[in-house]
């Protein structure tokens, strides 16, 4: 036997009321008059019963391996029971009905034998003070009587039984399916993963990428990527409505779209096809809202974007000056604006672009504060690798509810080798 895994199934805990019992029992049997203690030597026995019972039902708390102790402990239990019964009157105590709570706790054990441990539980409390006091033999009535409370009693045990075996029952097939749910969930969130991009670090010769992604559950609705195009690379940050299973599949949907139109030079063109595959998908408003980031960096650091409704990047430039990617067109899925506006820029050398998701501002007080503060973070790094890192851990170490994602960009300062020696050629 284990160690109690609820409290409700620790053995100290289903003794405490039979030993309360007990205890008020020979407590009022002492002080009140009406209450007539008849035999004292087993009225002393039977708290010695309680005490023995008590300690015994702690047992299990302090030892590792104890089968024994519940069978051992509900003997003790209908003893003492009939010990008290014999001790305060024998067929006359008022005592007797407290058997039901042992024969409820030991019906309600999985074996279906404990139900006739506990008839003859039951047997034994009720014969008891005719065995112990043979001189008191019941009458013909009285014997109708006790067969009443053993019938009565007996069927109790079934019941109780009868309903644990069904709850055991319910209480495993909901956790056989809970368990295939969350396999599920584990591909799932695996599948997802996959999907992000797998290599960081130089995507081109002077372009370095960094990126994460920790949902708020298994599989989170946010999404980041980065490939290749021809004229140079692209990168990409989602947030699709919700969490869970469905806004996974929305965002690998939106993914998907986007990476089909690689070929496609203008952003919001992209975006356009994006939004179209889930009209096309059938997905609804209520499920397709997507907020999203998406840009061209060309090979020459030219700078092209489209944001949907996500307004959560900027652009550190290599004198700490940052400027806001703002954004004035709709999300992707609410049928509202099918068309959203491409902006052109640079990405000089030595500017890092950061895009985050909104869960990102439930790490700091609000917007501007969280703009500053990640802002701060890519001054002191300068390295896409640091800002991404330095923004998980802030993730570890702060409450949030909402998926955390964010990508880094940067494109790399022209270097001078000075210290080369000049290339001699004779004539």
């Amino acid at each position: 036997m284990t160690r109690p895994t609820s409290i409700v199934d620790n053995p100290l805990v289903r003794q405490a009321p039979i030993s309360g019992l007990l205890a008020l029992s020979a407590f009022l049997s002492v002080v009140m008059p009406t209450l007539a203690i008849t035999q004292h030597h087993l009225f002393v026995a039977s708290v010695v019963g309680v005490v023995v019972a008590t300690l015994m039902s702690a047992i299990p708390t302090l030892v590792r391996s104890a089968a024994w102790v519940v069978p051992v402990l509900l003997t003790v239990d209908f003893l003492t029971i009939a010990l008290l019964r014999t001790g305060t009157g024998s067929g006359s105590s008022l005592f007797t009905a407290i058997v039901v709570l042992p024969v409820v706790w030991w019906a309600s054990l999985e074996n279906r034998r404990t139900v006739l441990f506990a008839i003859a539980g039951i047997v034994l409390v009720i014969l008891a003070p005719y065995v112990l006091t043979p001189s008191d033999a019941p009458g013909a009535s009285e014997l109708v009587r006790l067969g009443i409370l053993v019938v009565v009693f007996g069927t109790v045990a079934v019941v109780v039984h009868e309903l644990s075996r069904r709850s055991r029952l319910n209480l495993r097939s909901a956790e056989a399916r809970e368990g295939k749910v969350r396999a599920e969930i584990d591909r799932a969130a695996a599948v997802q993963r996959s999907l992000l991009p797998t290599t960081t670090g130089r995507i081109t010769e002077d372009v370095v990428v960094a990126g994460a992604c920790l949902p708020a559950r298994s599989v989170g609705g946010d999404f980041f990527d980065w490939y290749p195009t021809p004229t140079g690379v692209a990168v990409s940050l989602g947030d699709v409505m919700g969490k869970g299973v469905g806004a996974g599949l929305i965002a690998a949907a939106v993914r998907a779209t986007l990476r089909s139109a690689r070929t496609v030079e203008d952003p919001g063109e992209a975006l356009k096809r994006a939004s179209d595959g889930l009209t096309a998908e059938g997905v609804g408003p209520d499920l397709a809202f997507t907020t999203l980031f998406h840009a061209r960096i060309s090979d020459d650091g030219a700078l092209q974007w489209a944001d949907a409704g996500h307004g959560l990047s900027f652009v550190l430039r290599a004198d700490g000056h940052v400027d806001r990617l703002r954004s004035g067109d709709m999300p992707l899925g609410l049928g509202i604006r099918e068309e959203w506006a491409t902006t052109q820029g640079a990405l000089e050398p030595g500017d890092l672009l950061v895009s985050f998701s909104d869960g990102v501002l439930d790490l700091y007080d609000d917007l501007d504060d969280t703009i500053e503060s990640v802002a701060a973070i890519a001054r002191a790094g300068r390295d896409p690798h640091a800002v991404v890192l330095a923004l998980s851990a802030r993730a570890d170490e702060v409450p949030h509810d909402d998926d955390v994602t964010v990508i880094a960009i940067r494109r790399q300062p022209v270097e001078v080798d000075t210290e080369r020696p000049l290339a001699m050629h004779a004539d």
